[in-house]
């Protein structure tokens, strides 16, 4: 699972975040809807931006909001997620509690002690989301903030 923790850079609002617990019920629910809004955009943002194969890191990007804190998440479920968003060191894979490795290569079976793994180059789908959405994100709190 990836987790990204992204960090308003306006002072104002990390101060007013900072402050929520101060706010009035109506305000605090703006901007519960905003951050929750800004969510679902990202998700949906990366859904649109992701490397399709199989189509299974598309269907495992989720989101998640916590009312209490305020703070939304977008995440992917696969194992692989952050090897695609990040990419990957070119390393070797070695059997560890057989005494070889199986691989398959065009239907043919073998057997090696080690394995070359070539470096992948990362093709970022979440980041480029929340790129895209932070300044809406920013322009709608301080919409909701000036009231």
């Amino acid at each position: 699972m990836m987790k990204f923790l992204a960090k308003v850079t306006s002072s104002d609002l990390t101060k007013a975040m900072s402050s929520i617990s101060a706010w009035d019920g109506k305000t605090r629910l703006a901007i519960e809807n905003a951050l929750q809004d800004s969510t679902k955009n990202i998700a949906r943002g990366a859904k649109q931006k992701v490397a399709q194969r199989s189509g299974k890191l598309k269907k495992s990007i989720k989101t998640g909001f916590d009312r209490r804190k305020p703070e939304g998440l977008v995440k992917a479920k696969t194992p692989y997620a952050h090897i695609v968003e990040f990419g990957a060191k070119a390393h070797i894979v070695r059997a560890k509690n057989k005494k070889a490795l199986s691989i398959s290569a065009g239907g043919d079976l073998l057997l090696r002690k080690s394995a070359k793994i070539p470096a992948r180059k990362g093709r970022p789908f979440i980041k480029p989301a929340f790129d895209a959405e932070e300044p809406k994100l920013i322009s709608n709190m301080k919409k909701v903030l000036n009231k």
